[in-house]
Formats: structure tokens, C-alpha cells, sequence
């Protein structure tokens, strides 16, 4: 009995045995990929490309476990980039002793500091505020709501981008690339050959290259999911669209003005040039037309020097000869 089943579990172990080689036959091929040509079994006391490729596979694999936990959270955690455009006609109380809307400034700091945002650019026009602010998502809505101080809200407009995927896209990628570099970091203190050491800082500067650039995109989009932006314009009471009479009275007469100004401009212009253009001309014709009439006498004495003397008056020889027959 006890031979059958010694007969009987020979096989498997053998079968067992052939598996595992072939597993080990697998990581060296992966490692010489990884590594290169030059990527051979080093010497007593280094490390061979089996323990590479088995060590890479592991950076791999707890990279892409961090990865799909993130994946998994983001259904709870969207990130979203929140941006608003709010145009506000100003209060008059907000206007300076001149009248102008620059006093509201003091009223918009006022605004930023109370709710730790920041104003990331400003114009500042004789009769508008443009401002682009920076605001945390916390306190995105009680800025907008804030704003209504400021004066009576012409328009409001918002958009909101959802950038769960590619946020967390980016994050598994950078964690990726960061468990690769410190695993190639560990070949390179056990690396023995000239070969081998350049093939390794190569991996190593193209990977810390990427995760330069990964980083980058990473934190300028969390920036911005951080972040919420508010475009703020904020007008002067006096450009108003609903004017007075008065308003429109003044209107009325600098338009007036401005075409009587026009107008005086065009007459100026035929005096200070057109005048003198015309008596120019007149002093031409006079001299070769007029009483003078200088061209007309080169006429004259062009055709009493011809030899057959026709027109402007002249009888011809031929006229002559005619009457003595």
C-alpha cells in the first residue's frame, strides 16, 4: 500500500519541481530586458538578474496595490476644480473722495483676508476692478456669497471640472516611478562591473526625468482642485447702463461737440491748404492760358517756323498758290 502511494505522489513532486524552474527561467529573461545585453549574472556576493527582476516585480506590484487604493477612495473623494466669474456694479458708499472706484480695493482685501484667500492678479481701470482670486474649496462658497457686499450682482456665472481620473492617474504613475527609482538606486550600490553601472544611471536619469515631470502636473493640478478661482470685475455705479436725463443730456451735447470738432477740423484743412492749392492752380493757368498765355505763343511761333503753315489762323503756301491761279 505504502509503495502505490509513494508511486503515486512521484510524479507530482516532479511536476512540481519543473514549474518552478521555469518561474526562475522567466524572471532571469524580464531581467535581462530591464537591464540590457550587458545585464548577466555577476559575480559571488553581487546580485544576479533573477533577484533584479524579482525585486523590480515587487516595486511594481506594491505601486500598482497603492494605485488601486487610491482608485478605490476616489469614489468618495472626487476632485474637482471649481472656477467662477461674478461681475458686481459697485456700491457708491465703496467710491473715494474723487469719486472713483479705486477706494473699493480696501473692501476686497478686507474679503481675501477673511477668508485666507489671495488675489493671484489685478487691473485696476479708471472705472473697473478686474481681479482673479484664489480661494480654498472650504471657503469657496462663502466668498461668493461675501462678494454681494460689494454692490448689486449684474451676472454670476460657474463651472466645475471633474479631474478625479486624471488626478489619480498621474498620483499612480508618480508612486510608480518613485518604487522603480529606489529599487534601481539599491542595483546600483551592488553593481561590480563598468557595464552594469552605466546601464543603471541611465535608468536612474530617465526615471528621476519623469518623476520630475509627473510631479510637476501633479501639483499644479492640485493647486487648482485646492484652489477654487474666482474671476471678480467689478464696476463703477456711474457706467451704469440705466442713466439719467442729465446723463443723457451731457451725452447728447459731447457727441455734438465732438462732430462740431470734426467738422471745424475738415474747414481748417481746406483753409491752410486748399487756398493756397487754388491760387497755385489759377496762377499756372493765367500764365499759359491767360492773357499772358505762354503756351499759346510756343504754339504760334512752332507753327510760323513750319515749313507748311496750317491752322491758328496762318495761311498755308498752298492756300497762297491757289488765289495767284
Amino acid at each position: 500500500m505504502k509503495i502505490k502511494t509513494v508511486l503515486f505522489l512521484l510524479p507530482i513532486f516532479f511536476l512540481l519541481n519543473g514549474c518552478s524552474k521555469g518561474e526562475s527561467g522567466f524572471n532571469a529573461m524580464s531581467a535581462q530586458a530591464a537591464f540590457g545585453s550587458g545585464s548577466a549574472v555577476m559575480e559571488e556576493g553581487g546580485f544576479s538578474a533573477a533577484d533584479a527582476s524579482e525585486e523590480a516585480a515587487r516595486s511594481r506590484e506594491t505601486a500598482r496595490n497603492e494605485t488601486d487604493d487610491a482608485v478605490r477612495s476616489a469614489e468618495k473623494t472626487r476632485k474637482l476644480v471649481k472656477t467662477a466669474t461674478v461681475e458686481i456694479r459697485a456700491d457708491k458708499s465703496l467710491l473715494d473722495e474723487d469719486g472713483k472706484i479705486f477706494g473699493a480695493s480696501k473692501k476686497i482685501d478686507e474679503l481675501l483676508n477673511a477668508h485666507d484667500a489671495y488675489s493671484e492678479r489685478s487691473v485696476i481701470y479708471e472705472n473697473s476692478l478686474n481681479y482673479t482670486i484664489r480661494v480654498p474649496q472650504d471657503s469657496y462658497e462663502a466668498m461668493l456669497s461675501g462678494l454681494s457686499v460689494l454692490g448689486k450682482v449684474s451676472s454670476r456665472a460657474e463651472t466645475v471640472e471633474d479631474v478625479t481620473l486624471n488626478y489619480y492617474d498621474l498620483a499612480g504613475r508618480l508612486a510608480t516611478k518613485q518604487a522603480l527609482l529606489q529599487t534601481f538606486r539599491s542595483y546600483l550600490a551592488k553593481a561590480q562591473t563598468m557595464e552594469d553601472i552605466l546601464s543603471v544611471e541611465t535608468k536612474i536619469a530617465e526615471l528621476q526625468n519623469e518623476i520630475d515631470w509627473l510631479g510637476t502636473e501633479l501639483a499644479g493640478l492640485s493647486n487648482l482642485v485646492d484652489y477654487a478661482t474666482i474671476h471678480l470685475i467689478l464696476r463703477s455705479p456711474q457706467t451704469s447702463t440705466g442713466d439719467t436725463l442729465g446723463d443723457r443730456i451731457t451725452d447728447l451735447f459731447e457727441s455734438f461737440g465732438d462732430v462740431a470738432s470734426g467738422a471745424l477740423l475738415v474747414i481748417v484743412g481746406i483753409v491752410i491748404f486748399g487756398i493756397p492749392l487754388i491760387v497755385v492752380f489759377l496762377i499756372v493757368f493765367w500764365l499759359l492760358f491767360g492773357r499772358i498765355g505762354l503756351l499759346k505763343k510756343a504754339f504760334r511761333l512752332a507753327a510760323g517756323n513750319s515749313p507748311y503753315k496750317t491752322g491758328l489762323g496762318i495761311k498755308s503756301d498752298f492756300d497762297t498758290t491757289i488765289k495767284k491761279d
